[in-house]
């Protein structure tokens, strides 16, 4: 009985002491090429005393859209201060109606830092590089529970209406800014609401392989799932 008890004990304190591994928490995005989870824009830099990259995520609360997704925004192919698949990401969740901030900033910057309390709210995140030229580009992932599922099929049923939590429900948008000069160039983001919708047509004889509930005995046209973002 001794013994039995002791095992007992140990088995909780070995809970106890992974909870916090086992908590699920995400620190870096998916390895993933599914075209509803990705959004990609091909530039960005940070040069010490010279420019920065700033990318908003805004959810503007479509009907079709889940009402918080989770995405990951990453620099790649630049040096960052934690030079891992974490320390180069920002891990964040988007509520209906908000927009998250992110900066892509060599760590010495004087303005953009986690010194300042303007960059330290929760809706603002920093991606701190190295006191170096960096030069990449950038890559957004959602967090999604149904990764694998067809177009179709990923959807959330909130009171009869179809809800989904992939990158066409969102908008992203940002500047690499020039300091000195006060301006900068827009960055183009491929995978966000303004460039994505499940689109196309198909018939109803392949509709099922898609999450379709059609007649798979008829031909006719009909429009993809989910087709369209609002």
């Amino acid at each position: 009985m001794k013994n039995i008890k002791q095992l007992i004990l140990f088995a909780l304190i070995g809970m106890l002491y992974f909870a916090p591994t086992a908590s699920g928490e995400i620190t870096q995005a998916d390895d993933t090429r599914f075209s509803a989870r990705i959004a990609i824009s091909p530039y960005a830099q940070a040069v010490p005393n010279d420019s920065y990259t700033f990318i908003g995520v805004s959810h503007p609360s479509l009907d079709s859209a889940l009402t918080q997704i989770g995405v990951v925004v990453e620099a790649i192919g630049m040096t960052t201060t934690t030079n891992n698949a974490a320390g180069r990401a920002a891990v964040f969740t988007v509520d209906a109606g908000e927009t998250h901030r992110v900066f892509i900033v060599n760590q010495s910057n004087a303005t953009i830092n986690s010194s300042n309390a303007s960059f330290t709210d929760s809706r603002t995140h920093l991606i701190p590089t190295i006191d170096s030229a960096q030069f990449g580009a950038v890559r957004v992932t959602s967090v999604s529970e149904r990764p694998q599922l067809v177009a179709g099929s990923r959807e959330v049923d909130v009171g009869g209406v179809k809800k989904f939590d992939n990158l066409a429900q969102l908008t992203i948008w940002g500047i690499v800014y020039i300091e000195s000069g006060g301006a900068g160039f827009a960055m183009e983001f491929i995978g966000d609401m303004q460039d994505s919708t499940l689109g196309g047509n198909l018939s109803s004889g392949v509709g099922s392989n898609l999450g379709n509930s059609a007649d798979s005995s008829s031909n006719s046209p009909l429009a993809r799932p989910a087709r369209g973002i609002n």
